[in-house]
């Protein structure tokens, strides 16, 4: 019985199978991406309209109610953490097959830095008030907001 299983399955008929299911999307796929399409523009609409109104439709209005939005920026560097540690055990045991891992694992830890850094601009509110975040040029390194959740 494996005979038969081994002799009917060819590398042209597999190909043939993993392309089909490339060709032509089905209605669900096209579903799925409208779908994804209408939860961005929610969220860029609700995103523009936090940075005209500032936190409180966050129901953040104190410096100190940043709960979620430092979770998540943890939760991004803690991704970039992880494609770091899993290049890195990769590259200590010398695996044969790590290389493609290895380069997923780096551009993991590339994109989610980049997100992280991202995070603190993003949630910030007003964008104006960026400057308040930001360290003061002077010999003593003064932060004008110490309240800032990001000091």
């Amino acid at each position: 019985m494996s005979k038969d299983i081994n002799e009917d399955i060819r590398w042209a008929k597999i190909n043939e199978d993993v392309l089909r299911s490339m060709e032509n999307p089905r209605k669900g796929y096209w579903m799925a991406v409208a779908g994804c399409l209408i939860l961005l523009a929610f969220a860029v609409v609700a995103e523009i309209y936090q940075y005209n109104v500032g936190m409180g439709p966050a129901n953040l209005n104190w410096p100190h109610m940043w709960d979620l939005y430092i979770a998540t920026f943890i939760f991004w560097i803690g991704m970039s953490h992880s494609g770091t540690l899993l290049s890195a055990i990769l590259h200590i045991i010398h695996a044969d097959w790590r290389k493609p891992i290895y380069r997923f694992a780096e551009a993991m830890t590339t994109f989610t830095l980049m997100t992280a850094g991202l995070f603190p601009i993003i949630h910030i509110g007003r964008l104006w008030n960026m400057y308040w975040v930001l360290p003061y040029f002077s010999d003593r390194g003064i932060w004008p907001n110490f309240r800032s959740p990001l000091v």
